[in-house]
């Protein structure tokens, strides 16, 4: 279900040719069940479809009580747009605003079209619509999506629209213009724009209506998106990253108590005098950096005994772990001089 609005409180920018010929696309190209709402009180998107044969769009003229208060023009609004989106697939609206209309209305609609010229004087009247309902597009909620259409465009200027958008302080849509023609004001009532002769007036409709399509498309999309974060309970969550937190807490203590008992247990087999000395020197080994002790002699030739076994050890922990490992080499007595001291015959 596709709800649009086409709607801007400047008169003559294109709002009833716009309505009437984007419901005629989504009729006979994408054979849509859909439906025009005139809320215009001139009533020009109603007059267009109803005056072409065939008319395969459904037409609903609904007359909105501008006398009233604020309050009755929301409720008659949206008791009319929720009973004609009851059996169509697209509805569109063709309203022009009024400061008396709430901004509310705005959320009945998944997307709001504002036609605009690209003059200055029409840039600044759209930029001030835009600022004036910008709640409405940047709620956190389920929020309609704003889409400007350069309409009626001559020559280059769809680039200097382009190059004026960028100091807009609010985000949409801009879709393909839609050039200006003699032929799109003699079509009124007899043909719709992308069955006219002129070319280039029916493809930049045809280009204007897909990239509608488009934006359809990347507005449900942000829906969906936006409904599975709210889907989600936020008391879960919390509960879930506090269960990760503890979970991860418990395996680093018991990781830390295994190294400690590890660690225990070497330092008991090392000084266990019960151990021979080799058992003691390997397990010494294992926990601490390399130290060839030389088999059962210190560096200075020293025999090492069980009873002082526990001394080396300590000892050697306190050698810096920094440092290289030094392997000591006892040297021997020589038995025999060499020969060049020894004395010769003559």
């Amino acid at each position: 279900m596709l709800k649009i609005l086409v709607t801007n409180q400047k008169g003559g920018v294109g709002k009833s040719t716009i309505s009437a010929n984007l419901a005629h696309f989504f009729a006979t190209k994408s054979f849509k069940r859909t439906t025009l709402i005139d809320f215009d009180t001139q009533a020009s998107s109603s007059k267009w479809i109803r005056a072409v044969k065939p008319q395969k769009v459904t037409v609903f003229r609904a007359t909105l009580p501008l006398s009233s208060s604020t309050n009755r023009l929301l409720i008659e609004s949206r008791k009319i747009v929720s009973k004609i989106a009851k059996r169509s697939d697209v509805v569109i609206a063709d309203l022009t605003w009024f400061d008396l209309f709430d901004s509310e209305m705005l959320l009945d609609f998944d997307l709001v079209i504002v036609p605009t010229a690209v003059s200055e004087v029409e840039l600044i009247a759209t930029m001030e619509f835009a600022n004036r309902h910008e709640w409405v597009f940047c709620s956190t909620e389920n929020h309609p999506s704003l889409v400007i259409v350069p309409s009626r465009v001559r020559g280059d200027q769809a680039i200097n629209f382009r190059n004026s958008t960028e100091r807009f302080s609010f985000s949409f849509l801009l879709t393909p213009p839609v050039l200006d023609s003699i032929d799109a004001k003699k079509a009124f009532c007899r043909q719709f724009l992308f069955d006219c002769k002129n070319k280039k007036l029916a493809n930049s409709f045809l280009n204007f209506c897909d990239s509608i399509v488009q934006t359809a498309d990347i507005h449900f999309k942000r829906l969906k998106g936006t409904a599975k974060q709210i889907g989600q309970n936020k008391s879960h969550a919390k509960l879930n990253s506090e269960l990760d937190y503890r979970i991860k807490k418990t395996e680093a203590l018991r990781w830390i108590a295994n190294e400690r008992e590890t660690v225990r247990t070497l330092e008991e087999q090392v000084v266990n005098k019960n151990l021979p000395l080799k058992a003691k020197r390997l397990d010494y080994l294992k926990s601490e950096p390399y130290c060839d002790l030389a088999d059962s002699e210190d560096r200075s030739g020293t025999k090492i005994s069980r009873d002082n076994t526990a001394k080396v050890v300590q000892d050697s922990r306190s050698y810096s772990r920094k440092q290289t490992p030094v392997i000591s080499i006892t040297r021997k007595k020589m038995s025999e001089l060499p020969k060049f001291l020894s004395k010769q015959n003559s």
